[in-house]
This record gives C-alpha cells, sequence and structure tokens, in this order.
C-alpha cells in the first residue's frame, strides 16, 4: 500500500468540467445576453473549428435552449431545454442571477453539455481538472499562477522585480510562496521517482 502508482488512476478519472460545452451565467450576464427579452446564438470552438451552437431565448425568470443532439452515431434529434433562472440578494444591494439545473434544482452559475441535456456537474459526476492532479503537479500549477500574477512565466523561476502597484510586503510574500510550492513540487517529484532528496 503507498508504493509507486497507488496514487489515482488516469484511466479511472472522472470526465473534466474543461472538456464539456458549458453555459455560464456570469458570462452571459457580462455580455449583455440576460436582459428582459432577448435571443441570439451561443457557440464553442475547438482551435479555429466550430464545435458546437445552441440558440437561446430569454424570457422573464427562464431561458429556453434549442439544439439538436446525436448520440454516438445515432440519428440527430431536436431538443428544446428550459432552464429557470432564479436570484438572490447581494448583501450591499443588488442581485445576483443564477441557473437551477433542471434535474437536481440546484442553483448554479455554469451548465455543462455533457449529454443530452445541459445541467449541473453534480447531476454528469464532473470534476474539475486540478481535482485529479497528484501533488507535484498541483505545487507546481500554484506556484505558476503566482509567477503569473507577478508578471514571470512558467520557464522563470526568478522575479526580480514587483509589478506597478503592487506593495513590496506583498511582493515578497508572493515570491516566496511561488518558490515554496516550486521546491515542493520538485521534491514531491523526486521522492515519487525514488531519488533520494
Amino acid at each position: 500500500m503507498g508504493g509507486f502508482g497507488s496514487g489515482r488512476r488516469s484511466s479511472w478519472a472522472k470526465p473534466t468540467t474543461e472538456s464539456q460545452k458549458r453555459i455560464d451565467i456570469r458570462w452571459l450576464k457580462n455580455n449583455g445576453f440576460l436582459t428582459s427579452i432577448c435571443l441570439g446564438t451561443l457557440s464553442w470552438s475547438r482551435g479555429d473549428e466550430k464545435a458546437g451552437w445552441i440558440n437561446y431565448r430569454r424570457e422573464d425568470d427562464r431561458i429556453i435552449l434549442s439544439y439538436r443532439f446525436r448520440e454516438w452515431q445515432g440519428e440527430w434529434e431536436n431538443v428544446t431545454e428550459t432552464v429557470k433562472i432564479v436570484r438572490t440578494a447581494c448583501n450591499y444591494g443588488g442581485y445576483r442571477q443564477w441557473f437551477q439545473c433542471p434535474r437536481c434544482r440546484k442553483r448554479v452559475a455554469v451548465l455543462y453539455g455533457a449529454g443530452r441535456y445541459f445541467l449541473c456537474r453534480h447531476c454528469y459526476n464532473l470534476a474539475y481538472s486540478s481535482q485529479q492532479e497528484d501533488y507535484p503537479n498541483r505545487m507546481m500549477r500554484k506556484a505558476n499562477k503566482i509567477r503569473k500574477r507577478l508578471g514571470g512565466d512558467e520557464s522563470n523561476d526568478l522575479i526580480l522585480f514587483k509589478p506597478k502597484g503592487m506593495h513590496q510586503k506583498t511582493f515578497d510574500r508572493l515570491r516566496f510562496q511561488a518558490l515554496e510550492y516550486n521546491n515542493l513540487g520538485w521534491v514531491s517529484f523526486k521522492r515519487k521517482l525514488g531519488i533520494r532528496v
């Protein structure tokens, strides 16, 4: 137990949210797609190629999605799905909009097209890709995220100059955290390979 290769196995890994078509209510709101009565088309692409599209219509407290769906190599069928939009009050006034998942009725910001209908990630049993990372990769991702925030890139471990407008204390703390995560990642990776550290 606990030996080499005893961790998570990619062949058993859940499908991830990043690999699915998705509709994010925050993106719709920020781009003006949630006005009182609105209709249009949403599309997805892979590289330069269009990977899919759906028509939508906003009516009062719901959005109606119309699209075509095909399972494996079966026949195309027309699908019309109604998704309720609910609102919650914010602490300092105003409100926030959410989708209500058509199956489980949970309040969610994102619906995924992993099957015939657009449902929440819980209904499709989807995981975030970060949930399937091993420890060394998770540490490296955290270090890279901080380096990007400080204006560096993934290949540069040493960041000498703080970004304009950032406090020196914050810069020093983040730079130390990036170095710490990077070291933890490399030490863990070497141990995994059986190299003495």
